[in-house]
């Protein structure tokens, strides 16, 4: 049971990368698709910089989130220690 909470725990670290990963392909990326066509540079430098800051942002989040997680799964796994 110990080693499933384990393969739980992977699972939904995983997820979490994922659905992170999925926002910066389709919801940032796409920003940058429409101002190529106008061929204005400075257009094209502000959004790169927009979309690096929300890339950077949720990458922040991820590794917050995660670490949140793991001290939390941590924490359950040394209570449940103490009572055996």
């Amino acid at each position: 049971m110990k080693f499933l909470d384990l393969r739980f725990f992977i699972l939904f670290m995983w997820i979490i990368v994922m659905i992170a990963c999925l926002a910066i392909i389709f919801l940032i990326a796409p920003l940058g698709k429409y101002l190529i066509l106008q061929k204005n540079s400075i257009l094209i430098l502000q959004t790169s910089f927009i979309q690096a800051i929300l890339a950077v942002m949720i990458v922040g989040i991820l590794i917050y989130l995660l670490n949140k997680f793991q001290k939390i799964y941590l924490f359950k796994k040394l209570m449940d220690k103490k009572k055996d």
